[in-house]
């Protein structure tokens, strides 16, 4: 949060200190007006015209997000500051990576399997496997990401956003990785903040519904065939920082 606040304008809360009690680490930190457009009657409040200053407001916060400089050249997939990430889509266990591009993130996707490996597994159809091969074959800017920018976690008063909060999964990552984390906490197609993610979120269409619908969460893929130039560290926490 330092980072953002020391580099953007967005609000963000201030960090006071850190404490650990009884093995548990606990982050004390400033409070932040307003509250979450999770709750229906916030969003409701709003007319079309106030939903439309929060949403522009938010998307001038995500330029801010991805005009920021990575720590690495080339740029990794990475924490804030070059080391492991933190995405429970990723893992459930810890931090995993950090990977040194987008191909070998998306084999960890794929739990080490090739693209045809993980249709077989999968039992996808040919139509499902084209997909996953052209989603996967993407190479996108790698920028900096909330990674978990769902209305629960966007603060407002009034139609003044107030607030961005959950930090502890940003780093950097690939451009669309924001989009697919987005549509957290949505269950509905009916869902109208479907159709607000992309005034201020870039849409990736393909790579979400890639990801969404076949791949899903990451989940223990030891033992199975890895791709030939796979690099088996990947997907077990690393201690060091790339920088």
């Amino acid at each position: 949060m330092r980072f953002i606040r020391d580099r953007t304008t967005i609000p963000v809360p201030r960090v006071w200190g850190v404490l650990t009690f009884q093995g548990l680490p606990y982050l004390f930190m400033s409070r932040l007006p307003g509250r979450d457009l999770r709750f229906p009657e916030v969003l409701g409040s709003l007319s079309d015209s106030g939903k439309e200053r929060v949403l522009y407001q938010l998307k001038g916060f995500m330029e801010q997000l991805r005009a920021l400089e990575p720590p690495t050249k080339p740029p990794f997939i990475c924490s804030v500051l070059g080391g492991p990430v933190l995405d429970h889509r990723l893992s459930t266990t810890g931090p995993y990576g950090p990977y040194r591009d987008e191909a070998q993130f998306n084999s960890q996707r794929r739990q080490g399997l090739t693209v045809e490996q993980y249709a077989v597994y999968s039992k996808f159809s040919p139509e499902v496997l084209d997909a996953v091969r052209r989603a996967h074959a993407i190479r996108h800017p790698i920028v900096f990401t909330h990674n978990d920018l769902h209305r629960g976690n966007i603060l407002v008063e009034g139609d003044r956003v107030t607030g961005i909060v959950d930090w502890e999964c940003a780093g950097w990552f690939p451009a669309h990785w924001e989009y697919i984390k987005a549509l957290f906490l949505i269950y509905s197609p009916e869902d109208p903040w479907l159709k607000d993610i992309p005034k201020f979120i870039p849409a990736f269409e393909l790579e979400a519904d890639v990801d969404v619908n076949y791949v899903g969460w990451t989940r223990d893929w030891m033992g199975v065939v890895l791709e030939p130039d796979f690099d088996e560290n990947v997907g077990f926490p690393v201690a060091e920082s790339l920088i």
